[in-house]
């Protein structure tokens, strides 16, 4: 920097900038909606991970992600190479893999497990409290 600009008051950068911020963060944070414990409607164990949880396939209530794997499993019948896997949007698949390094792969059946377009209550109290 110059000699003759020292005294130069203009600051480029955040520097200075938060004096205005320190009245905001004393208000209180707004309350999150209370989450309720839900029990899977499979097993009848507490949900503690709700973000990997699927609602019931009767949509009564919520099921553990593994529950509704299990569930499916039991129910198919599967060929020599064949699997099954969440492939999103509440819905599995009977998957077969063309090659042995399992990036390639056909689906043969696909298993609805959730409603389409279904709203539930404890999905939208997840959603308030992520904020989305």
């Amino acid at each position: 920097m110059a000699e003759g600009n020292k005294d130069f008051k203009r600051r480029f950068g955040r520097r200075g900038r938060d004096k205005d911020r320190g009245e905001r963060r004393d208000e209180p944070k707004r309350a999150l909606p209370e989450v309720p414990a839900i029990q899977c409607a499979v097993c009848g164990k507490q949900i503690f991970d709700l973000s990997s949880a699927l609602a019931g396939r009767d949509g009564a209530g919520a099921v553990h992600f593994d529950c509704a794997l299990t569930a499916v499993s039991q129910g198919e019948r599967l060929g020599p190479g064949e699997r099954i896997h969440y492939i999103g949007r509440g819905a599995f698949a009977v998957i077969e893999f063309k090659d042995k390094s399992n990036t390639a792969f056909t689906i043969k059946r696909r298993i609805s497990w959730e409603k389409e377009g279904e709203k539930y209550d404890w999905r939208r109290t997840l959603q308030q409290r992520m904020g989305i």
